[in-house]
């Protein structure tokens, strides 16, 4: 299914970047959308995309703060963790990166904070089993602007008729027919995502892009790799290097 999900996906967000295998504060979507703001992109060139959640919580605080610079204990405060914890990687980290910079005993940002991403999507995919797609689905409204269900056509039916489930939770619904035709039966409103979660996943998204890889590491149990669907897997044709991740179980799809 996710072989044929990734030539159509982009339907749900057009001009989107189609990508796999990202990461996030709510476990790893299926597919992730990912609407570039390239002009954002450009002016943090030479910088890499921030890979944590405290260093997004760090960064997005003094955009908050309008420039001004943080001490240490502020910045703690914002990124939820101990001074001490920052003081000990974080802080070089984000130095050497050329994120922040010093300012007598407190630190500021080299840059305007902007979103490298004007929207981000995610898709779970379900041949059947609705219910589980809905709830991995809406763990996604967290750290996204939309979280769609993508259903096999032939069990669409019972989604359909509970669709106040779907707007419970505000999760699109779609479907996919066996010819490849993708068809949306509800859209979600545009969520107010966590903001960090958000960033974080935007961030490793926009990281893999820079690599030209359209997947990060692909899940192998026993050494082999855990295929997501039969024939193609559009994974593994821009994969991150080192795919490794270990995994348990039989393949979701």
């Amino acid at each position: 299914m996710l072989a044929p999900l990734a030539y159509k996906a982009a339907q749900l967000l057009p001009g989107a970047e189609v990508m796999f295998e990202v990461p996030c504060t709510a476990g790893i979507p299926d597919v992730v959308l990912l609407d570039l703001d390239h002009g954002a992109v450009a002016a943090r060139a030479g910088k890499a995309p921030l890979m944590g959640s405290v260093d997004v919580r760090i960064l997005l605080a003094l955009q908050v703060r309008s420039g001004q610079p943080l001490s240490t204990p502020e910045l703690a405060d914002a990124a939820m963790v101990s001074a001490a914890h920052l003081r000990r990687g974080v802080l070089p980290r984000l130095v050497d990166g050329g994120h922040l910079e010093a300012v007598g005993d407190r630190w500021q940002a080299t840059y305007t904070w902007r979103s490298l991403a004007r929207k981000i999507v995610t898709v779970e995919a379900k041949l059947r089993d609705w219910r589980r797609g809905l709830a991995q689905a809406s763990r996604h409204t967290a750290v996204a602007d939309e979280a769609w269900l993508v259903l096999d056509a032939h069990t669409s039916q019972a989604a359909r008729s509970h669709s106040d489930w779907f707007e419970a939770y505000d999760v699109g619904l779609a479907s996919l027919s066996v010819a490849g035709d993708l068809t949306a039966l509800r859209s979600p409103r545009v969520n107010r995502a966590r903001q960090p979660d958000r960033e974080l996943l935007v961030e490793r998204a926009v990281s893999l892009h820079l690599q030209g890889c359209v997947s990060g590491p692909v899940p192998r149990v026993f050494g082999e790799v855990l295929l997501a669907s039969t024939g193609d897997d559009p994974r593994l044709r821009g994969a991150a290097a080192g795919s490794t991740r270990p995994a348990a179980g039989s393949p979701r799809h």
